[in-house]
C-alpha cells in the first residue's frame, strides 16, 4: 500500500509543472481592448539635456569612493525546484520507513 501512495504522489508531483502550464489566448479579451473610463498611464519622459549630465557628474564628484563599490554582498537564494526536491527526498524517508 505504501508503494502505491508513492507511485501515486511521485506521479502527481512529476507532472503537476506540465498541468500547471496556462494557455496563451490568440485575441485580447474583451476586458484588455476596451480600458474601463479614464487615461491610460503614460510613462515619463526622459531627461537627456546636456543639465541632466553635468547633474550627474556633480555627484560623480562629491563621493568618488563610490567608483570603487566592488558589490559580491549577495546571499543563497532557493528555487522552488529545489524546495521541491526536498520534500520529495523528505517524503520518500518518511514512507519508505
Amino acid at each position: 500500500m505504501k508503494k502505491l501512495i508513492i507511485a501515486v504522489l511521485l506521479a502527481v508531483l512529476c507532472c503537476a509543472p506540465s498541468i500547471a502550464q496556462a494557455g496563451i489566448p490568440r485575441a485580447p479579451s474583451a476586458a484588455v481592448v476596451e480600458a474601463p473610463g479614464g487615461q491610460l498611464a503614460q510613462s515619463a519622459p526622459i531627461d537627456d539635456s546636456a543639465s541632466g549630465a553635468r547633474e550627474y557628474a556633480v555627484r560623480e564628484a562629491a563621493t568618488p569612493q563610490l567608483g570603487q563599490f566592488e558589490g559580491g554582498g549577495g546571499g543563497i537564494y532557493i528555487g522552488g525546484g529545489a524546495v521541491v526536491v526536498v520534500l520529495l527526498v523528505v517524503l520518500l524517508v518518511v514512507f519508505l520507513r
